[in-house]
């Protein structure tokens, strides 16, 4: 009997554990990812700010200079099929969601929208010598319609 109750007691223990460790770790990777919404309109530039200092000790280590950033823009016209390209920054642009591989979006692929939002995840490098100044780097992302320049985010 006492080493049934020792075994369950160890079990327990060993449960806590696991659930404190995977809490640590969930914390740990909240900030290696940025979603960022906004109203996009022809001609206007969005500014968007990624503080790279929040990321956790674990991705800090491990992955420190891959960051991934998810658009959803909401263009002023509804029936706008956009391109994209990127001017500044070395960036992996995908039509993608978050689950599964990643395909890379050639220039000059129209980017349908989904329910009035247009989708783009961007997988951001940074070099270490990048990662030790205080401002990073700053690039734009370029989307363009039939007509020319659409809209930017900075």
């Amino acid at each position: 009997m006492n080493k049934k109750m020792l075994k369950r007691a160890a079990a327990f223990l060993l449960m806590v554990a696991v659930m404190v460790g995977l809490v640590f770790f969930r914390s740990e990777n909240n900030y290696d990812k940025h979603y960022f919404r906004a109203k996009l309109a022809r001609g206007q530039e969005v500014h968007c700010r990624i503080d790279l200092g929040k990321e956790g000790e674990l991705k800090y280590l491990l992955q420190p200079n891959i960051y991934t950033l998810y658009l959803r823009l909401l263009p002023e016209d509804k029936q706008a099929q956009l391109r994209c390209e990127c001017e500044g920054m070395q960036l992996l642009l995908s039509r993608s969601s978050k689950k599964g591989l990643w395909r890379k979006l050639a220039p000059d692929e129209m980017i349908k929208q989904y329910k009035g939002q247009l989708g783009v995840s961007a997988e951001m490098y940074f070099s270490p010598e990048q990662l030790k100044q205080r401002n990073v780097q700053q690039g734009k992302i370029k989307f363009y319609d039939a007509k020319g320049l659409y809209g930017t985010v900075v």
